[in-house]
């Protein structure tokens, strides 16, 4: 199998892919591994921004790193289950012809672009303002789900699961951005909730 495909030609790709009698969940497993530990390296880099006490920085960094790993690897590897289940569930709905490990596959290669984003969040990471944690950060919140990651990785989706269950592009089109918009709102309601938690617990706010 050409990975390079899924890269320049994922429409051929999938189309191979699915060819093959069956489908090795070892690529997707090894990019959520991937995707925790580039996870770690910005909760690292997070805990130095905070310029904390030197004898505090040894044991709250590696805190930070274990954390955002373990967290990241359940968070992901659930959100990929939750995907592939609902995926698998609709387009068999529609006539399609699949099954959860073949939803699995796809949902799971196709989170390769998230390796990008993260190294990319690497590089360029902002320091945290802890006086503003508080605070809604609109560009931030949207440009971490309107971007050319989260497109790619929707368009991959897209093409990998009407390839595998033979249904149309339009149709497969239907629970992939759907899922994505319901995502989304799920998030910005628990981080409005999360928020205005914060803000409650103010000193300021206290008395």
């Amino acid at each position: 199998m050409n990975y390079l495909n899924l890269l320049i030609n994922p429409v051929k790709f999938f189309k191979q892919a699915a060819e093959k009698e069956k489908q090795s969940l070892l690529i997707p497993i090894l990019i959520i591994a991937i995707i925790g530990g580039l996870t770690g390296v910005i909760a690292a880099n997070t805990a130095i921004s905070m310029e904390l006490p030197a004898d505090q920085m040894g044991m709250i960094k590696m805190i930070s790193i274990v954390t955002a790993v373990i967290f990241t690897i359940i968070g992901v590897s659930v959100g990929m289950v939750v995907k592939a289940a609902i995926f698998n569930l609709v387009l068999k709905k529609m006539g399609g012809e699949g099954s959860f490990k073949t939803a699995f596959y796809v949902v799971g290669l196709n989170y390769f672009p998230k390796i990008f984003q993260s190294v990319l969040n690497i590089f360029f990471q902002k320091p945290v303002d802890i006086t503003k944690v508080y605070e809604m950060d609109w560009i931030a919140f949207w440009g971490g789900i309107i971007n050319v990651f989260n497109i790619w990785q929707i368009v991959l989706t897209i093409i990998g699961l009407a390839i595998f269950y033979g249904v149309s592009y339009k149709k497969t089109a239907i629970p992939v951005i759907g899922l994505e918009v319901v995502a989304a709102g799920l998030s910005l309601g628990l981080s409005l909730i999360s928020l205005n938690s914060v803000a409650g617990l103010q000193p300021t706010a206290i008395s």
